[in-house]
């Protein structure tokens, strides 16, 4: 039985079997996050994580990409500090200890490639579509992503992608390290629920161990707020300029 949690404008939860469902529900804007949609998403993580009935976490996107990233307008509310939308967002997905797995179908640009570093399982197809496109926005990258890009994908591949901002596919992503698993287009939703229920089934107490491990989570909330600190910076000089002109 679906047991249906909330449903915030764009994001749905529902929670069945010990999966805890986020869905990204803004197919019109290719699931592009807004300031309220960052907040809603961190709430029903942290929720999650609190639940003693939620054994593992899937992340999925409606419509025919998983998610476009940062909306565009959006960056109208930076600069962002500590307890903002975005900031909690980020030291979130860093901090959530129950297994997580995103289906990545599609497309996937900026924060919606950065989150997929912070996954415990990533399932996209070979012909999906990433990019990191900072350097071309006048910021830098989020999520830590400078540290974990370079320890899933190793340093060469970490500055092209992030110096170079261009476009990679599914394919190289699972040849590179980035995502665990690959299937048609089609079948990336079923996939992952099938993975996520198959962590679900694993011993909580063990996997927490084994996450802690593997990810250190203090050392990226440190690089996260350099992040933040820079991105508010280039956001504040942008407006300068544009005063200026």
């Amino acid at each position: 039985m679906v047991v249906t949690e909330r449903t915030i404008e764009f994001v749905k939860c529902s929670v069945q079997d010990g999966v805890w469902h986020i869905c990204i529900d803004r197919p019109e804007k290719r699931n592009a996050l807004t300031m309220p949609m960052f907040a809603a998403i961190a709430d029903a993580l942290k929720a999650a994580d609190q639940r003693d009935d939620v054994r593992s976490i899937l992340v999925t996107g409606t419509g025919n990409v998983f998610c476009a990233g940062h909306d565009l307008k959006s960056f109208e509310e930076w600069p962002q500090q500590s307890q903002d939308p975005v900031p909690i967002f980020l030291h979130t997905i860093a901090d959530v200890r129950k297994p997580v797995v995103i289906a990545a179908h599609g497309s996937a640009t900026g924060i919606g490639v950065t989150w997929l570093l912070h996954a415990d399982w990533v399932v996209t197809s070979v012909d999906s579509v990433f990019r990191l496109p900072f350097i071309d926005l006048g910021i830098v990258p989020e999520a830590a992503s400078t540290l974990l890009l370079q320890r899933a994908i190793g340093f060469s591949r970490a500055k092209r992608l992030l110096l170079g901002g261009e476009k990679f596919t599914g394919a190289e992503a699972y040849q590179w390290g980035l995502v665990a698993e690959l299937s048609s287009n089609a079948e990336v939703y079923g996939r992952a629920l099938e993975r996520a229920k198959f962590l679900a089934s694993k011993d909580p107490v063990i996997l927490r161990c084994i996450k802690d491990w593997l990810h250190p989570s203090s050392e990226y909330h440190r690089r996260i707020d350099e992040e933040v600190i820079e991105i508010n910076a280039a956001v504040g000089r942008s407006r300068k300029a544009t005063e200026v002109i």
